[in-house]
């Protein structure tokens, strides 16, 4: 049985994220991450605050420790019409930013190291939906 080579699972996604760059924070101090979100050409996320309650919003949420999330501020959502629904929906379309703000804690230990996260999301074209997905996000961090 021959074996075909695997190709990298980014070529053919509908969103991808760049790796963010590495953060700096003083124990006690906030700090800001910033994320680059790309979406092919066609494709719409639903906004983090969706029309309908069946849409699945977009959604960034962090899973380590050392730092507080203070909040995760998403971009101005479009309002846009579908053939498939009766009124505009709030999306996203094309590249946008995604910010979070942190706060590393007065006892945080000093030192580098990866603070973990997870984009969740469903890529929609005008005819139709494909399965939800999360995109796991690694932010290098040192706080100091």
């Amino acid at each position: 049985m021959a074996l075909l080579p695997s190709l990298p699972a980014q070529s053919s996604a509908v969103l991808t994220v760049a790796p963010p760059p590495k953060i700096a924070a003083r124990r006690g101090a906030a700090v800001e991450a910033r994320l680059a979100v790309q979406l092919q050409e066609g494709y719409h996320v639903n906004s983090n605050t969706p029309s309908e309650d069946y849409l699945i919003p977009l959604r960034l949420s962090w899973e380590t420790k050392p730092f507080d999330v203070v909040e995760v501020a998403y971009p101005e959502p479009k309002l846009e019409k579908y053939k498939f629904s009766p009124q505009p929906l709030s999306v996203f379309t094309g590249d946008f930013e995604i910010l979070t703000r942190l706060k590393a804690p007065e006892g945080a230990p000093r030192g580098p190291g990866i603070l973990l996260g997870k984009l969740r999301y469903q890529a929609c074209t005008h005819n139709l939906c494909l399965p939800p997905k999360t995109v796991e996000v690694r932010l290098p961090y040192e706080i100091r």
